[in-house]
């Protein structure tokens, strides 16, 4: 799954002073609805995605250090033509909160791109925008066949258990985490889609379709991830293989095997899974497959990492 650029985490000495930043703004146009930041904006040093307020689309993120009355003063302003790459009039959202550490986390599409020769340049591809319909932004990432989606809420960030005060986990305020894999072999896939409530969710919720088998062909399943210690993320996965070899064997992909007892001689037959059948071979292939994928989420289940902000 996709986690490059959303990686790397550091300690934030102190609020960033953008005086410099502001200085070279205009004002800002006029929008149909006015962005308020939520009140935990203005709970200390927290992250201020820089975002284009056309498309969404993050660019970067900012420690910044306001109180309302010093936001009406910011909010007047934009960031110049072609700050952290966005290349419009550029707006500030409230992001995530800082960790009882100090700590900043950092959301956002950029990527840095160096060539051989040292050079570099940067591209963002859109994955992180913020919605204004709910304040939150939207995570998305995809890789071949793999995609993932998840949400970040900004006033659960920093948030302990109970959901308050302040928590030393950056990761805090993810919800809603999502990913789909396609898996093919031969003429015959599965699609494996995946659901975790949230970083605490010591459970994920998977669904399997095998469009081969037709209606017999999807399977849903609740796996404990290796974060939870009284499961074993892979004897559990052995179920996968074993419903589907039952699958096979109903709609008649069978064969007999005959056996003689030792001490006995006598003959018995039993009737076990074609596993000479190439369409059988195709399917535990892809079982193979999603076995393999579950096993790498479910060991190593965590949501992108954020980056960090800018001082």
């Amino acid at each position: 799954m996709k986690t490059n650029k959303l990686s790397g985490i550091r300690r934030i000495a102190a609020a960033t002073s953008l005086a410099l930043l502001f200085s070279l703004g205009i004002a800002q146009p006029s929008f149909a609805e006015e962005y308020v930041p939520p009140p935990e904006a203005f709970e200390g040093v927290g992250g201020w995605a820089v975002i284009d307020p056309t498309t969404g689309i993050v660019y970067g993120v900012i420690v910044g250090d306001w109180n309302a009355e010093a936001w009406e003063e910011v909010k007047n302003t934009r960031t110049v033509d072609g700050y952290m790459g966005c290349p419009a009039p550029c707006e500030l959202r409230f992001q995530t909160r800082a960790t009882a550490d100090g700590n900043v986390a950092g959301w956002h599409g950029t990527q840095t791109n160096v060539d051989s020769d040292g050079n570099a340049t940067q591209s963002n591809d859109g994955s992180v925008r913020f919605d204004q319909s709910t304040g939150n932004f939207k995570i998305n990432n995809q890789t071949g066949e793999s995609s993932s989606s998840q949400t970040l809420v900004p006033e659960k960030t920093s948030r302990d258990a109970n959901g308050e005060g302040r928590s030393m986990d950056l990761g805090t305020g993810i919800v809603d985490i999502r990913t789909t894999k396609r898996i093919v072999s031969g003429s015959e896939s599965a699609t494996v889609d995946t659901y975790r409530s949230d970083l605490s969710d010591n459970t994920v919720d998977a669904v399997i379709a095998l469009p081969g088998l037709g209606s017999e062909g999807t399977l849903e399943y609740v796996f404990g991830s290796r974060e939870n210690t009284s499961l074993e993320p892979v004897s559990e996965l052995g179920q996968i293989r074993t419903d589907l070899i039952s699958i096979l064997m109903g709609l008649g992909f069978t064969t007999t095997v005959e056996s003689v007892d030792e001490e006995t001689g006598e003959e018995s037959s039993t009737e076990v899974l074609d596993e000479s059948n190439a369409f059988v071979g195709a399917i535990m292939s892809v079982t193979e497959g999603i076995t393999n994928f579950l096993s790498s989420l479910l060991g190593f289940f965590s949501p992108s990492e954020p980056e960090l902000a800018d001082a």
